[in-house]
């Protein structure tokens, strides 16, 4: 490596509970520690965009990061791509589906590439947006809590997400015009049927049932029309979840926004915590035996959730999917359940709370699993592995 190789990596979009500040920081300081100079750069739309991004034009960078980006939408009064101006492969990391990321996925720039949190996802922006350069499926890195107390009793679960009504959601897809709205519903119809059936390929099969024909252009501008059944999904099983484990009353540490609106008969097993900023929720999880992590929107891939707590020797109660089940072990490295069965929900969780010896093995595997391979130094090395195909 040279000496002057430097990263930089910018902050231009605030995500949830800061989380996009946290994830820029952290995989800065992975370069760093590999010896890269690297450089972060933290802004909002409201400041003078010039003054904080001309000093960057013109460098040379070994590559340059946003999470969740605004930056490639802006572009100079001629029409130049300000990332264009920028010397150096820039990365988006994109945690959510890509649909929500139209706009910027759409970016005239030359040297943008994408990274996602699942392979379908992968192949949905590689299909549909053939003008990204490359496209890389990478799951968020995680932190180890500065935590080294006893952890909580074993007699409820934890579950860190932010939750909306359902019916709310579903408001907005009923309002929608035709043929939005039927598409829509049936999406969300197909998709609870099978909750491993990702979004794109629920719409492709509503394209086919309806003889319809959309190029890739189109594709990807109805898929975005259509993100609240997405949203749906995510909130509909969420709630199942919850559902299912309050009935069989095992106790359930909600934390995050919005679970004031979930409703139930069975408020005595359920608590609510306010949101904590990211930086501060591993401490959270590092306290407690077992997560439960309910992540049907990446099909193909894992949640940072689902990373922290095998960072923390937390046991993670996650739903199974083709990547999970391939990259991880079930009962070793997580404990899996299935979103199509959900009472396999509560008999893990029952199981887990019972059995301290299996609950032991599991985060202690885990833990060294994420130590081997699911730390922030291994997401910066793999991502600087891809240099030569990109």
């Amino acid at each position: 490596m040279e000496s002057q190789e430097k990263i930089l990596v910018f902050c231009s979009r605030e995500i949830c509970y800061l989380s996009g500040n946290f994830f820029a920081h952290q995989l800065a300081a992975a370069f760093d520690d590999l010896g890269y100079e690297t450089t972060v750069c933290e802004f909002t739309s409201q400041d003078d965009l010039d003054a904080v991004l001309s000093p960057f034009f013109g460098k040379k960078y070994r590559a340059v990061f946003d999470f969740n980006s605004l930056l490639p939408r802006l572009a100079m009064d001629d029409g130049t791509p300000v990332i264009d101006l920028i010397d150096g492969p820039f990365y988006d990391y994109i945690v959510d589906h890509p649909l929500f990321h139209y706009n910027c996925l759409m970016t005239r720039a030359k040297n943008f590439h994408a990274i996602v949190l699942d392979e379908g996802q992968a192949d949905y922006v590689k299909e549909y947006h053939p003008q990204v350069k490359s496209v890389h499926m990478l799951p968020l890195g995680a932190t180890i809590a500065l935590f080294d107390g006893e952890k909580n009793r074993a007699d409820h679960i934890l579950f860190m997400g932010t939750y909306d009504a359902p019916e709310k959601v579903y408001d907005i897809v009923k309002a929608a015009p035709e043929p939005f709205c039927g598409m829509m519903k049936r999406i969300i119809e197909m998709r609870i049927a099978v909750p491993e059936l990702p979004m794109e390929e629920a719409f492709a099969a509503c394209l086919k049932e309806d003889d319809m024909e959309l190029d890739e252009a189109q594709f990807a501008l109805f898929m975005n029309t259509m993100y609240a059944s997405d949203a749906y999904i995510r909130d509909y099983f969420r709630k199942a979840a919850l559902d299912e484990l309050l009935k069989k009353k095992i106790p359930v540490q909600l934390v995050g926004e919005g679970w004031e609106k979930y409703q139930t008969p069975y408020e005595r097993y359920r608590t609510i915590e306010k949101p904590v900023t990211f930086d501060l929720s591993f401490e959270k999880i590092a306290r407690e035996q077992i997560m439960l992590d309910v992540s049907p929107i990446f099909n193909r891939g894992v949640h940072d959730r689902a990373i922290a707590g095998m960072a923390n020797r937390t046991v993670v109660l996650t739903d199974s999917n083709p990547y999970r089940c391939a990259h991880f072990k079930n009962r070793k490295d997580m404990m899996f359940y299935s979103l199509a069965k959900i009472d396999s929900l509560s008999e893990a969780a029952g199981e887990l709370m019972e059995n301290e010896k299996l609950r032991s093995e599991i985060r202690e595997n885990a833990y060294q699993t994420f130590c081997a391979g699911h730390t922030w130094r291994a997401r910066a090395k793999e991502i600087l592995s891809w240099e030569a195909e990109d």
